[in-house]
């Protein structure tokens, strides 16, 4: 954004001048502006909380006038009932004459309740035995009091049942499982009656429960918020809690009803209940902000058990800011529109003389071959009234420019029709240089990338030529015992005879078995052959090992995936592993049984290893068609993006023509570890192993058995952690013809050498 208005006042010389002329009085407006929001802000704000400060200091008094004048009364009973007590009178001759005139000065009092404690009974009554030391001394006792239902049903029921009150959700309260209060606060005078030696009789206890008592929370708004104290629209509000309950306050719901039963807000009372501080802040009242102030309440026995508090409604005071602060924008922007005018007439009037300028200018710029453009006079006011200002000298100085401009164009003309000639015969020798160049480039760039994938050819045949050599001692190591343990078991099924019958099936499949291992061991060695020692190599410039002809049969890959699970079963439950099927595949693939159980046996085992214990292991089938180049008439058995190949099997991409192939895909799915990004190039290389014990000829082997029949064996990582290997068999046998991308570069090396221009 910051960019685009910089943008746009760079382009226009009117534009930046209004903004160099308006940017100050744009400051000015902005400060006038935030002085006046400070202002507000600063003293009206602070005006409104020291006023509701002096709110709270008021109502404060006030009721502490109450219960003030509560004891006064009592006093003034006391010494009105000393000249009935005789020094030898006991409490109990004392009682009958005080009970008549208990009523009657309760009325006087306009108290709850008005009874004679004696000591027995004070020091039985909740809240006041801990005040007896204090009676004893002669000392009346005044203040608030908290007192429980069953105590308030035991002065009077009725005093129990105005005190109970339903708790309603409140906005910005504390979360509480309470339904409803049913403890009472009160203003309460405990006035002691001494003998004539000064002991204790027994003590007058008036009191006034204030739950749903309005008068005297009335009686302190009208005395702080009479009329014309505060704005139009503008209520004050007194209220007494009891915790965190309004018990008796002139705040209104949105039904226009006391807000009884609600309760304050969980900042207040963490600052006023907990704390014992006042808040004097805005504060969230049953539903809008208020300018409140709080302050806790004490009982007699020094216990914190509720806030009174003082406030309006902070919504009349926040209606006056804004009014405030759109009258003062108004005339702000009233002014600026005036300053606005002016200084764009002002700048209208400078810029004709530089817009006559810019036409000249953008002249010469569109045709700089013009000749006779001059500025000339700037307006039609003349020299003499125009003074010769700063204008007038920088059209006069651009006319003699272009003046001398014209006078040099002309020489450059000629010196460009003889230097244009110069370089059209230097640019005709250097193309057919660079076209030279270009050339030999491009066929050092061929000669480099036929050599790097001879090389990885090479290196390859070298491993296997290895492998040949370990493999053929393995084998004859492996068939000698396999020899004997076939012969043996032919003769234990002979010498047994029908003995053999319950465990013939168990002797067939040793015998399966062994063939099985010597097929694979020749296999292996047939694999790891050296090519150029193979006697169907042709003249030994293939880089791909033979692995001889396979037995091909029609197979249902299904049928294949069952047998291999009964041969891995054993590894199956070692590790804890339970193997899933998701087998959908329709097709019959025309492959080597041998060869294709030992490839499905290497994956499975595979996952098994690397599986952590116990997983669930996944083996799928399914019908796939794959695009395959078709190059020289002959089937290269790679697959396009639908099915990639290993980078172990890559094969060249020259340009080719794409044919479907029907197929089935089989994959194998674990959820181990996986293999990391930067092993996935060699994991189908040989001798490589990820395993401590493994071989690393597994999956290499694996590889080139599936390549022989023209499918693909690669690896995809399995979502949420894993690996997947992916087998691709066309439905018949494609048998692998390796490329002649070795001879091709022989050849092409030989004629690059043959070729080369000294």
């Amino acid at each position: 954004m910051i960019k685009r208005l910089r943008h746009y006042f760079a382009g226009s010389l009117r534009r930046r001048l209004l903004l160099l002329t308006l940017a100050p009085l744009l400051a000015l407006m902005l400060a006038l502006v935030g002085l006046t929001a400070y202002w507000t802000t600063a003293y009206t704000d602070r005006q409104l909380y020291m006023n509701v400060r002096s709110d709270l200091d008021v109502a404060s008094r006030t009721l502490q006038s109450q219960h003030q004048r509560l004891r006064d009364g009592l006093e003034a009973m006391r010494r009105n009932l000393r000249q009935l007590v005789a020094p030898d009178e006991q409490t109990a001759q004392l009682l009958p004459r005080l009970v008549p005139r208990l009523d009657t000065m309760r009325d006087t009092l306009n108290a709850d309740w008005l009874r004679w404690l004696p000591t027995d009974q004070l020091r039985q009554t909740p809240g006041v035995a801990a005040l007896i030391p204090q009676l004893a001394r002669g000392e009346s006792l005044d203040g608030l009091d908290m007192l429980s239902s069953d105590s308030l049903a035991t002065l009077d029921p009725a005093l129990a049942e105005r005190a109970r009150l339903a708790l309603r959700q409140t906005p910005y309260a504390q979360p509480s499982a309470r339904r409803e209060e049913t403890r009472g606060m009160l203003l309460r005078a405990l006035v002691p009656i001494l003998d004539g030696e000064g002991k204790l009789l027994g003590a007058l206890d008036a009191g006034r429960l204030l739950n749903r008592d309005p008068r005297l929370v009335d009686e302190i708004r009208d005395l702080l918020y009479g009329p014309g104290t505060l704005p139009e629209d503008g209520t004050g509000t007194i209220t007494l809690f009891l915790d965190d309950v309004r018990i008796a306050t002139n705040v209104t719901d949105a039904s226009g009803e006391r807000a009884l039963g609600t309760r304050a807000s969980l900042e207040v009372k963490r600052q006023v209940i907990g704390n014992g501080e006042r808040y004097i802040n805005r504060a969230f009242v049953v539903h809008d902000w208020f300018v409140a102030a709080y302050a806790p309440l004490d009982s007699l026995d020094g216990q914190r058990i509720g806030m009174i508090y003082a406030g309006y409604p902070q919504a009349p005071y926040a209606r006056l800011y804004r009014e405030t602060l759109t009258h003062i924008s108004l005339v702000l922007i009233a002014v600026s529109l005036l300053g606005v005018l002016l200084v764009w007439s002002s700048i209208e009037r400078l810029m004709q003389p530089i817009r006559q300028i810019r036409r000249v200018v953008h002249a010469v710029r569109d045709t700089p071959s013009q000749e006779g453009l001059r500025i000339g006079p700037l307006s039609s006011l003349g020299p003499a009234q125009r003074h010769g200002d700063e204008l007038d000298e920088l059209a006069e100085e651009f006319d003699a420019m272009l003046a001398r401009l014209e006078a040099h164009r002309h020489e450059i003309q000629l010196a460009a029709q003889t230097l244009e000639a110069q370089v059209e015969d230097r640019t005709r020798d250097l193309s057919a240089q660079t076209a030279t160049l270009r050339e030999r480039s491009q066929a050092l760039e061929e000669h480099v990338r036929l050599l790097r994938e001879a090389r990885a050819r090479l290196l390859t045949r070298e491993k296997l030529a290895a492998l040949g050599e370990l493999t053929a001692g393995i084998g004859h190591e492996i068939n000698n015992p396999a020899a004997v343990i076939l012969g043996h078991v032919e003769l234990i099924e002979v010498i047994l005879g029908e003995q053999a019958e319950p465990v013939r099936e168990e002797i067939a499949t040793i015998i399966h078995q062994v063939e099985r291992i010597r097929a694979l061991v020749d296999n292996l060695r047939q694999y790891a052959r050296d090519p150029l020692a193979s006697n169907d190599i042709g003249d030994g410039n293939s880089l791909t090992p033979s692995l001889g002809a396979p037995h091909l049969s029609q197979i249902h890959p299904d049928e294949a995936i069952h047998s291999v699970e009964v041969l891995v079963r054993h590894a199956l439950d070692h590790h804890g592993h339970q193997l899933q099927h998701e087998l959908a595949a329709t097709r019959l693939i025309e492959a080597d049984r041998a060869q294709l159980t030992q490839v499905l046996v290497n994956l499975l085992i595979n996952a098994i290893e690397m599986a952590p214990a116990p997983d669930t292991l996944c083996i799928t089938s399914r019908d796939r068609d794959a695009a395959l180049a078709v190059m020289n008439g002959e089937p290269n058995s790679r697959p396009d993006t639908s099915i990639s190949a290993p980078a172990s099997a890559s094969v060249p991409a020259p340009t080719a023509e794409l044919a479907p192939v029907a197929g089935v895909e089989i994959r194998v799915i674990d959820h181990g570890a996986g293999v990391p990004e930067h092993l996935k190039s060699r994991i189908f290389t040989p001798f490589f192993t990820t395993r401590a014990n493994g071989s690393g000829i597994g999956l290499s082997v694996s590889s080139g058995l599936i390549t022989q029949l023209g499918g693909r064996l690669w690896l995809e990582d399995t979502p949420g952690g894993g690996a997947t290997f992916c087998l691709w068999l066309p439905c018949i046998a494609r048998r692998h013809h390796e490329d002649d991308q070795g001879r091709h570069l022989l050849e092409t090396l030989s004629a690059g050498g043959s070729s080369r221009s000294p």
